[in-house]
């Protein structure tokens, strides 16, 4: 067959096939059709899958929180309604037991590896370290207090200190911020690699933590193809904290450990490289009262240290993001918005092809301390209601084969719907729970009684009087009553000593015994703390609220005072 190809090109005679002309105006009406398309995709596709995507995790929410009302008061037949909260009831306290199992095995492991002296190994392997190069993302910072006890934990860090690069990243116009760096650089510069990258914000469409990093991003690669910034045989990593962010002195050493193992384990699998995040915890000005944070955020530790234990990728919020920088470079760094711009990251990573790895060692944040503050840090992580949106319309930087399902952008937008939904479900059904439980037609007759449960467990065990509930609606107001109250003393008891090696700090040799008790019973144990986890709730409703009618979300007040 090819000599018969090749003779017929050799062929003098040989004609091209004529193809027919299509008409002018059949032309015309082509392009005329696909103007069209575009327009309507621009004009009317486009915004109302925008506004879809928007009122969604506001829906999903309330139809999830609506599923019981509607099964209670719009069957005839009350069983659907005790079975949905049988089976709640039981993935409630099932899910906490078994968090709090895999949140021992991770506490064992954190406490471990704070022992290690993992630069030793490093060594002894002769394995050649990177250069980190340390993004730290400064904003409205009036307090010198917490810019010195950031430097002075990557001081501490015991890692070769010609190999991290402290980089503070500032915008021009922010002067008190650029007045407190001054000082602290001017104390750590003898002793440590400081590079402050100051730019400015002019012209700039979208000024936020997101445009920041990346705008650092591209300048660090600029100084790595100019040579300016050694480059040693490991590479160059970045990791990005916040300005409130400890470090623990094994850090850096540990992190570089674990990047070989990941990195080396997610090659056998086809994947393109690892990102790393390690446990955000917090810990309650540490500068003021170092003591255990409030309950919302000892929930959130107790959270990420359970899902440090599974093998997906680990989805959290929180500073302690590292990565190679090739592989920063490769997605082009961070999306330019003010939402939830770290957690987008992450899902970013993920749709590319990489995966997300938890480190298992802490790095401590600051934790606020009144109901103000609090707001103002649970609002800035409600901000996770533009996930979804952000996952639907993002298009791939790396082209390449098909991603399996759960790197997908359908599973991912899922996950991130359920998780939007997560807080308000699980603060608030419980809450629903127990008060449509008192909704009886025995209240009137049983008021004057004191009761603590329903009045429909009292109306089985009144004699004379009618039966008011099932036996299965009795036996499911108990076994909530029991459950509920447990998990809350449990939250309150168990939480805290599980937490404390890793999250507390000791406090002042000056503070007598009863302060310290007083102060523990203030953070920690009264019940009066338990309003946070409603805080928690109420913003993600909020945000998606405000999302869904078309208003900004942008603007959380700063809370480090």
């Amino acid at each position: 067959m090819a000599a018969i190809l090749t003779g017929a090109k050799e062929t003098p005679d040989a004609v091209p096939m004529a193809r027919p002309t299509q008409p002018e105006d059949y032309g015309r009406a082509c392009s005329f059709v696909r103007s069209l398309r575009r327009k309507a995709y621009e004009s009317v596709i486009q915004p109302g899958t925008d506004r879809l995507l928007e009122i969604l995790p506001f829906l999903t929410t309330v139809l999830l929180l609506s599923v019981y009302p509607l099964l209670r008061y719009l069957l005839r037949d009350p069983f659907p309604a005790e079975v949905f909260r049988f089976a709640f009831i039981s993935f409630w306290i099932g899910f906490l037991i078994v968090n709090m199992v895999r949140a021992q095995k991770t506490r064992q492991a954190i406490l471990q590896n704070m022992e290690v002296d993992w630069l030793d190994r490093l060594r002894s392997l002769g394995a050649s370290l990177s250069h980190y190069v340390i993004f730290m993302p400064l904003k409205n910072e009036s307090n010198r207090h917490v810019l010195f006890q950031t430097f002075l934990s990557v001081g501490r860090l015991r890692y070769p200190k010609s190999l991290v690069t402290l980089v503070p990243i500032v915008e021009a116009e922010d002067h008190v911020t650029l007045e407190k760096l001054g000082e602290v650089v001017a104390v750590f510069e003898p002793r440590m690699r400081v590079e402050p990258f100051v730019y400015p914000t002019v012209g700039l469409p979208v000024k936020c933590k997101a445009t920041s990093i990346t705008t650092a991003g591209r300048w660090l690669a600029e100084q790595i193809d100019a040579g300016r910034l050694p480059v040693p045989g490991g590479g160059v990593k970045v990791l990005i904290i916040d300005a409130d962010t400890l470090l623990h002195p094994q850090d850096l050493a540990f992190r570089e450990w674990t990047h070989r193992e990941e990195t080396a384990r997610a090659a056998s699998r086809g994947e393109r490289g690892v990102v790393l995040q390690s446990l955000t915890t917090y810990t309650a000005n540490y500068w003021k009262v170092p003591m255990l944070p409030r309950l919302h955020n000892t929930g959130f530790v107790l959270y990420q240290m359970g899902k440090m234990q599974t093998r997906g990728d680990y989805l959290v919020l929180g500073p302690g993001t590292s990565l190679d920088f090739r592989a920063f470079r490769a997605v082009d760094y961070f999306e330019p918005n003010r939402h939830n711009e770290d957690m987008q990251f992450r899902y970013k990573v993920v749709m590319e092809g990489y995966r997300v790895a938890p480190l298992k060692i802490p790095t401590w944040g600051q934790a606020p301390l009144t109901s103000r503050e609090s707001w103002g840090q649970i609002a800035r992580w409600a901000r996770g209601a533009v996930d979804v949106k952000f996952v639907v319309r993002y298009r791939r930087e790396i082209r390449g084969p098909a991603l399996p399902l759960l790197k997908s952008k359908t599973y991912q937008a899922l996950r991130a719907l359920l998780a939007n939904a997560m807080p308000p479900l699980t603060v608030l059904l419980p809450a629903q729970l127990i008060l449509i439980s008192w909704i009886s037609p025995c209240v009137r007759d049983l008021w004057p009684v004191h009761v603590f449960l329903s009045p429909d467990v009292l109306a089985l065990k009144l004699g004379g009087r009618s039966l008011c509930v099932s036996p299965m609606a009795a036996f499911n107001l108990v076994f909530q009553s029991i459950v509920l109250t447990s998990s809350m003393l449990l939250g309150m008891l168990l939480v805290p000593h599980t937490l404390k090696p890793v999250i507390y700090q000791r406090p002042p040799r000056r503070w007598q015994r009863t302060r310290k008790f007083l102060e523990w019973f203030r953070l920690v144990f009264t019940p009066i703390n338990l309003h946070n986890y409603f805080l928690m709730a109420s913003a993600q409703l909020y945000t998606q609220g405000k999302l869904a009618l078309g208003l900004p979300i942008t603007h959380t007040p700063v809370t480090r005072k």
